[in-house]
């Protein structure tokens, strides 16, 4: 198989470079925000050679690749170049169901590698300490342990990367605004409780949580864009990212961080008490709906439900219960189509 060739016609048959918003990609597919779908020949793109199948499901034209998902990627990447950054010419209004999807994969997708990777190193370590071959109490094990445990402990700054790709602000900065939440210093003195203008300060740990982050990068992108709008050239260089920190961060100390921290735990309070207390309806229903999820990768949709419960509780015991079964099986039956995350 040619990628460059197969690359050239997934292009030209999703509308093409002009019609490309933007491109992501998961274990599997390509995932492509189009400016207008209809565009889109699912058809053609079924024939390239490479393609398993095309869908357009979530806000997204995804086109599946498989195991060379990555090359292919690569390959249509570099015959776009940049060129997706400037292609935002609306096309048909989308609903705001599709929007709020497609920014929600587009944030949560990137982090499941590293998360993923870190976790089976925490399993692996601790398979070698019950069979023996290490143990706990090493410095080694625990080293190591701590490398696994680095994404998740750092998903404030995860998240922040991947809300600022999203949104296209600025991710160093947003990166150094989100950081301040989770600085030694910081966390020292809220522990000890603290002001700001007067105004108290909660106490809210913030490594390992994703919604704070969130929401201090949505806030710090409106800033960016205002200050950048009003702000004199010789001096935006330095202005812009200044103001937008400046303002930012105090806001989200105060109000967005601890809203953030309050739905977090929320919505896993709300996933874990009707898993608890209707949990039959719960898997029942999973197990009805996630085929049909995942052949159109609409499962996407549960990631954040997984990396909050697992930074809140350290487990997660419905969707992932189900899922590997579900995989398994897959598997078993002989089918081709990798849709794990």
């Amino acid at each position: 198989m040619d990628f460059n060739d197969s690359a050239q016609a997934i292009i030209l048959n999703v509308g093409g470079e002009k019609n490309i918003n933007s491109l992501i990609h998961c274990s599997t597919r390509l995932r492509f925000t189009l400016n207008d779908f209809a565009k889109a020949d699912l058809e053609k793109l079924k024939t390239v050679d490479g393609v398993l199948g095309a869908v357009i499901a979530g806000g997204q034209c995804q086109v599946i690749i498989g195991n060379d998902v990555v090359e292919m990627f690569d390959a249509v990447q570099a015959l776009l170049g940049n060129s997706t950054q400037q292609n935002t010419a609306r096309g048909p209004k989308q609903s705001w169901g599709k929007v709020v999807l497609d920014f929600i994969i587009g944030v949560f997708q990137p982090l499941v590698p590293a998360i993923a990777g870190g976790g089976i190193l925490k399993a692996v370590l601790m398979l070698l300490a019950m069979f023996g071959w290490i143990s706990d109490k090493s410095q080694t094990y625990q080293i190591l342990n701590l490398v696994g445990g680095a994404p998740l402990y750092l998903l404030p700054i995860l998240v922040a990367i991947t809300t600022a790709q999203k949104l296209k602000v600025n991710p160093l900065v947003a990166v150094s605004t989100v950081g301040v939440l989770i600085l030694p210093d910081l966390v020292a003195m809220l522990t000890k409780g603290t002001t700001l203008f007067g105004l108290h300060v909660t106490n809210v740990t913030y490594s390992s949580q994703v919604f704070p982050a969130i929401l201090c990068v949505l806030f710090y992108a409106l800033m960016e864009r205002f200050f950048t709008k009003y702000s004199p050239k010789p001096i935006r260089i330095f202005f812009v990212p200044m103001m937008s920190m400046l303002i930012t961060a105090p806001i989200t100390l105060l109000f967005l961080g601890p809203l953030g921290y309050v739905v977090g735990e929320g919505f896993v309070s709300v996933i874990l008490f009707l898993n608890t207390h209707l949990g039959w309806v719960a898997t029942a229903l999973l197990a009805g709906v996630l085929p049909f999820m995942v052949a159109t990768g609409m499962h996407k949709p549960m990631i954040p439900y997984v990396v909050s419960t697992f930074s809140t509780v350290g487990k997660e015991s419905l969707y992932l219960d189900y899922s590997p079964r579900y995989l398994g099986h897959k598997i078993a039956s002989g089918r081709s189509e990798s849709n794990v995350w």
